[in-house]
């Protein structure tokens, strides 16, 4: 709906550009409305294509002013239409006999007077809602992040409680199995084991479950929830913190490759 609104108002604009052409320079009495009505449309087709980026999560306020802006751009079309016409019969006229020609260009002037008094209406349209774009705080809305944003489907899984899971034992049992093999031996090696398997079986679940199973026989572990897009930096400073066991003020370090020279520090001679 938004895009295909910025499409009729890249018209119009492109309509009262040629208005302010040097073919219409000798126009009267309309030129600084066709002036005005072309900025503010401008500006208005920029946050409609923002708009369009976020067309479905658009709020009922900013859905009704949009739909008053269409209504007004193809208004504004028309009357375009109507007074370049009006100028086009009037160049006509001046080629045709007197007689024809006199009555042809009242015709033409009075179509013009109209047409001058709907682009004073219309100006008056635009500035209204422009005022309103204003006072509703448009631009702002379409920065904000979403209220309802979605909520990542493992998070439930990080805090289900032990009890209430069914048939969780025996993989769990193997899993633990699995990475304890060789515990005791002098020369220890890092383990990989991958939970394979579609959305909803309770691989995360089954994950946090060993992590809480396992993690008071190290010194140093953490359990992180990665996403599709995924912040480096966040989770970085997720580890260091658990590895560390403690929070870590924001304002510390930043920088990825800062960070996992820290975490490696801090495991030097831990039991990981």
């Amino acid at each position: 709906m938004v895009s295909a609104l910025a499409g009729v108002m890249t018209s119009v604009i492109a309509k009262l550009t040629a208005l302010l052409g040097e073919e219409y320079a000798k126009l009267k009495g309309v030129h600084r409305e066709v002036e005005f009505m072309k900025d503010e449309l401008s500006s208005m087709n920029a946050l409609l294509q923002r708009l369009a980026e976020v067309d479905r999560d658009l709020d009922v306020q900013t859905k009704e002013w949009r739909d008053q802006v269409r209504e007004m751009s193809y208004d504004i079309e028309d009357c375009i239409d109507d007074f370049m016409k009006s100028l086009g019969q009037t160049d006509s006229a001046k080629a045709a006999g007197l007689a024809q020609s006199v009555v042809q260009q009242l015709k033409a002037l009075r179509a013009r007077h109209q047409i001058s008094s709907q682009i004073q209406g219309l100006k008056a349209r635009v500035e209204d809602a422009s005022k309103r774009r204003m006072r509703y705080k448009l631009d702002e809305r379409t920065f904000e992040p979403s209220i309802s944003r979605a909520i990542d489907p493992r998070l439930p899984s990080l805090y289900a409680e032990p009890d209430g899971l069914v048939g969780i034992d025996k993989p769990r049992s193997e899993l633990i199995e699995c990475l304890m093999e060789g515990m005791g031996a002098s020369v220890q090696q890092q383990k990989v084991i991958s939970i394979v398997g579609p959305g909803g079986l309770g691989k995360t679940t089954l994950a946090n479950e060993v992590f809480r199973k396992l993690e008071g026989q190290f010194q140093c572990r953490a359990f992180v929830s990665l996403s599709q897009q995924p912040d480096v930096s966040k989770i970085l400073r997720n580890i260091l913190s658990q590895v560390c066991q403690q929070e870590l003020p924001s304002t510390d370090i930043q920088d990825e490759g800062k960070l996992i020279d820290t975490i490696r520090e801090v495991l030097k001679n831990k039991s990981t």
